[in-house]
């Protein structure tokens, strides 16, 4: 079986403990591993993964020192969050050096540059796609101030993944739902999108918009693992009482079905989920050997251009 996980993240090994410890104080996501390249290619371990999608994401309460990462000053005066650009200078780096890896950057449109760093995410650093994460970074998907990067990510044909649906961290679940993204997709008819997590739990909305837009797909890391979302929405005290396996089992299934597979992604959300755990609710499911080669490897492989 050969597949590609679209949804992985990943920090420097000389901050990364001290960074979940961070995370954890502040969000109600659990990392299950450490989000470190090793721990990744371990855990995967016996499975052929053609690519690892590695995404630009984040979010502390702190800055921290590190000889990967340094404080981008400029981004940080409108971040509070101690948003680092340099991830995507790290991120460049490790694509470089590891030919299985592709990495998506980030901007943040509150920074008057970010136009300019989009140039270098992708000039200089080789970047293949972007990652924008609202619920972390404070902003709505249809901000205007980030069109003119949709214009030129669209001009370079690559694609952009945003988080949609509910936060980890508590309070900012009125960013990245899938319906702000409807306005992107119109303005900028063959810009590649990839709406996170199915937008769980606004489904319906994330449903209409890939119905309207034939360049908007959907990936399915978190939603996949019954058990991670039945804790999540534990966590959230969202009335889970309905949500037994074989329930949420039939229901990925008419969704897949209904977004129709062509348009789905597999992404797994390491390390907040276990890749084989993913994997194996994945294959789990009723469906067809073509819509699974689909959703596993195909899909992407269109979308990010690979041979």
């Amino acid at each position: 079986m050969e597949l590609i996980d679209v949804h992985v993240h990943l920090f420097p090994e000389d901050v990364v403990d001290e960074y979940m410890e961070n995370y954890s104080s502040h969000s109600k996501l659990q990392a299950v591993c450490s989000p470190t390249l090793d721990t990744l290619l371990e855990e995967y371990g016996g499975v052929d993964v053609k690519r690892f999608v590695i995404l630009q994401e984040w979010e502390s309460t702190k800055p921290f020192r590190s000889d990967n990462l340094r404080p981008a000053a400029e981004s940080d005066r409108f971040y509070t969050r101690c948003y680092f650009y340099y991830f995507n200078e790290w991120l460049g780096k490790m694509q470089r050096e590891h030919e299985n890896l592709i990495c998506f950057g980030g901007v943040h449109p509150d920074d008057p540059g970010c136009n300019e760093e989009f140039d270098k995410m992708i000039g200089d650093y080789g970047l293949m796609g972007m990652k924008l994460v609202p619920c972390m970074q404070h902003f709505f998907l249809n901000d205007r101030r980030l069109f003119p990067v949709y214009e030129k990510a669209q001009a370079y044909g690559i694609p952009v993944l945003v988080h949609t649906g509910g936060d980890p961290v508590p309070g900012m679940e009125i960013f990245g739902h899938p319906r702000d993204i409807d306005v992107v997709a119109t303005n900028f008819p063959d810009l590649l999108i990839i709406l996170a997590h199915m937008g769980i739990p606004f489904f319906d909305e994330t449903k209409d918009i890939l119905k309207r837009h034939r360049n908007v797909y959907t990936d399915i890391a978190f939603t996949i693992a019954y058990d991670d979302v039945l804790s999540f929405s534990k966590q959230h005290e969202i009335d889970a009482s309905f949500l037994t396996r074989d329930f949420w089992k039939s229901m990925l299934i008419s969704l897949i079905n209904d977004f129709g597979c062509e348009r789905i992604l597999y992404g797994s959300d390491f390390p907040f989920i276990r890749p084989k755990t993913a994997l194996r609710e994945f294959l789990d499911l009723d469906l067809p050997d073509k819509a699974r080669d689909r959703i596993l490897l195909k899909n992407a492989r269109e979308i990010l251009g690979l041979s």
